[in-house]
């Protein structure tokens, strides 16, 4: 729709071909012919596809099973059929650091480029990083992504994916599947291409589908923004002038008007949020319909998740990016499919770090070169995971910058500090809210995490530098092959390993290449 806010196409790097994998027979015959095997009645077992759905900014106490006020039937029924994690956090307060913990396993401030390049390009992922879509691609996954949000990219988070036609037209049957579309909104289109590779993608698939919403401009379809005329008719403003905050120069617009508001229309722009929840509920039963149409519902691993949530004048902060309070950092995580244990609800702490390496351990992929711990014990049948070592989760990264700000949860204890050496303490179990700093009253606890967390920051710290070092490596090679081609096909030198050395002379000095 042309007055929200402009969706930029997520255009991973060039996408890697993968000759198709077939799965080995789990069958005593296996030695035998394929004849053979056919004829024992003995059927290769093909590997569960993934669909990882992604929404953007969405809290996780919005969501009715969450115990929030949006109705979300469609996400809810992943709660009734799988496992519903109540604590866990995003990578970040935004969306860079986030997609990269997702995608990677691993923390944002690990990719942090050297120096920043942009302030929409803090972190990065090289090739010298094996992501889970080019771990399942190099075992026949066919693996696409149809991303909104462009800092995914921006970050090449996606990378491995081979990003879906945005000028789809619904051809592969989505068109028929989904409403008609309406005249002046685009979600409906919008959804055209994930459905369709649901709808005719060969299997064992990884899809990605990242949905805009509930992100400012809150500015749900039109029933919705019909159903909620009668609360503004009182307001000193028209619906549409709340609905449309947010779209030029969206944080600051949105943030100065929010602070001068009543609590009535502070009300009516948290409504607005909700209804566009709702409205991505919606758009999450089309794809999952969709899996259901080919008879794929038992056979696909579905994960819901956010980037970050919203944040509505708690601790004095609107929209998202600026601080580490759980209203910024707490998401929905639902996991459903083979596998899984239905219907169960798991407190302990969770990030999207995890997903990478649960879903590896779910798949039967080794282990990559993750920081996330797994959490795929929690969600077998069974009695779940064996008591053992006490889960944490960590973010960090707010205000567009790698470093600076971070916190770490341990149990039901959250420390969050600050480059200044300030350090907020809260317990969650007793005061969800974070109302009260207990970082004074309990000094041991504060040392005690943040030593921990000074450990991860040397990690990630470490973790980084080795990236850069072998990145800058890759690239060398990568320019003096380029330049042994060039010279070569010049007709300066002959191929072989004199072209290799006069690609080697051609390199600048190391003061030059500054």
């Amino acid at each position: 729709m042309g007055a929200r806010a402009v969706r930029v196409r997520a255009r991973g790097r060039a996408a890697r071909r993968y000759a198709r994998r077939v799965s080995a027979p789990r069958c005593p015959l296996r030695a035998l012919a394929l004849a053979a095997l056919l004829a024992s009645g003995c059927a290769p077992e093909a590997p569960p596809s993934v669909l990882l759905v992604v929404a953007d900014a969405l809290r996780a106490d919005a969501l009715s099973c969450y115990g929030g006020p949006a109705r979300t039937p469609r996400i809810c029924e992943l709660a009734e059929r799988g496992v519903l994690f109540e604590q866990a956090w995003a990578g970040g307060p935004w969306t860079a650091p986030s997609a990269v913990a997702l995608f990677t396993g691993s923390h944002a401030s690990a990719f942090a480029d050297d120096p920043p390049a942009a302030p929409a390009r803090v972190f990065h992922v090289g090739d010298e990083h094996e992501t889970l879509a080019e771990a399942l691609a190099a075992r026949g996954y066919a693996v696409a992504a149809d991303v909104d949000n462009f800092l995914a990219h921006r970050a090449n988070a996606l990378q491995g994916l081979t990003p879906l036609d945005p000028r789809s037209q619904g051809a592969g049957g989505a068109a028929a599947a989904l409403p008609p579309p309406a005249r002046d909104d685009d979600r409906v289109q919008r959804m055209y291409a994930s459905v369709d590779f649901l709808l005719s993608a060969p299997a064992p698939f990884f899809a990605v589908r990242w949905i805009f919403d509930p992100h400012a401009p809150y500015e749900p379809p039109a029933r919705w923004l019909e159903a909620l005329a009668p609360a503004a008719a009182s307001l000193p403003r028209p619906l549409s002038f709340y609905a449309s905050l947010g779209h030029e120069n969206a944080a600051a617009r949105l943030r100065r008007h929010a602070k001068a508001m009543a609590e009535p229309e502070r009300a009516l722009l948290r409504a607005l949020y909700h209804a566009e929840v709702e409205s991505v509920d919606e758009r999450v039963g089309w794809l999952l319909d969709a899996l259901g149409r080919r008879g794929l519902r038992e056979r696909t691993l579905v994960v819901l998740t956010a980037d970050h949530g919203e944040a509505f004048g708690e601790h004095g902060v609107w929209l998202h990016g600026k601080a580490l309070y759980e209203e910024l950092l707490r998401v929905p995580l639902l996991v459903a499919g083979p596998g899984v244990a239905a219907g169960r609800r798991v407190a302990q702490p969770v990030s999207l770090a995890d997903v990478a390496p649960s879903l590896r351990e779910l798949l039967g992929l080794p282990p990559g070169d993750e920081q996330g711990a797994s959490f795929a014990a929690l969600l077998r049948p069974g009695p779940g995971a064996p008591a053992g070592a006490e889960r944490a989760a960590y973010a960090g990264s707010p205000n567009g910058t790698a470093h600076g700000v971070d916190a770490l949860r341990v149990g039901a204890l959250k420390l969050i500090a600050h480059a200044d050496g300030r350090a907020e303490l809260y317990d969650l179990g007793a005061d969800s809210g974070e109302t009260r700093d207990l970082a004074a009253e309990r000094p041991q606890d504060v040392a005690r995490l943040r030593a921990r967390l000074e450990a991860l920051r040397a990690e990630n710290e470490g973790r980084r530098r080795a990236r850069l070092a072998a990145r800058a490596s890759g690239d060398r090679e990568r320019v003096r092959e380029e330049t042994r081609r060039e010279l070569e096909a010049l007709g300066y030198v002959e191929g072989g390993a004199d072209a290799a050395a006069a690609a080697r002379r051609a390199e600048p000095a190391p003061e030059e290449a500054r």
